[in-house]
C-alpha cells in the first residue's frame, strides 16, 4: 500500500516536472504568450539591494518580472555616489533538476543614465539565481548573488 502510494506520488512529480519543461521549450523558442506568464510575477517588481566592500548595488525592474524578455536596471552607488564608469554582467541560471537540463541567460549590462541596463531573457516559471559581477576604476572584480521567483 506505501509503495503504491510512492508510487504515485513519484508519477505526479514526474508529470509535473515534464510540463514545466515542456513550456520552458515553447516560450525559449519564442512562443510566449498571456497564459505563460507566472501568476506570482504579477504582483512584484524586482527590487534587491546588496552591500559589498563599500559598494551599494540596487537591481531593479520597471515591470513585474514574467516569463521571457524582461528589462532589469542595475545602479552602482560608491560612499553615496553613482559609479558610471565599472563593467557589469549578469548571469541568471537554473540548476539541472530530474527532466530538467541547466538553463542560463549571460548579458553585459549597457549604461543608461546614471545606472547599467540588461534585456534578460528568463525562459521558464520558477526560481531563478542570478550572479551580479562588477568591475570599476581599481579593476577589482566584485560579485553578489541572488535570486528571483517567476
Amino acid at each position: 500500500m506505501i509503495k503504491n502510494k510512492i508510487l504515485v506520488t513519484l508519477f505526479a512529480i514526474l508529470f509535473s516536472l515534464t510540463s514545466l519543461q515542456a513550456e520552458g521549450m515553447k516560450c525559449a523558442a519564442g512562443k510566449c504568450g498571456a497564459s505563460m506568464k507566472s501568476s506570482t510575477s504579477d504582483s512584484k517588481l524586482l527590487k534587491d539591494m546588496h552591500k559589498k566592500d563599500d559598494f551599494k548595488i540596487i537591481l531593479e525592474s520597471k515591470k513585474p518580472l514574467v516569463v521571457g524578455n524582461n528589462e532589469i536596471f542595475v545602479t552602482l552607488m560608491k560612499n553615496g555616489k553613482k559609479v558610471t564608469d565599472a563593467k557589469v554582467k549578469i548571469k541568471f541560471f537554473m540548476p539541472e533538476m530530474p527532466g530538467m537540463p541547466y538553463m542560463e541567460f549571460k548579458e553585459k549590462l549597457k549604461k543608461a543614465g546614471d545606472s547599467y541596463k540588461a534585456n534578460i531573457n528568463l525562459s521558464m516559471g520558477g526560481t531563478w539565481q542570478y550572479q551580479l559581477k562588477f568591475k570599476d576604476s581599481d579593476k577589482k572584480v566584485r560579485t553578489v548573488r541572488g535570486s528571483v521567483n517567476i
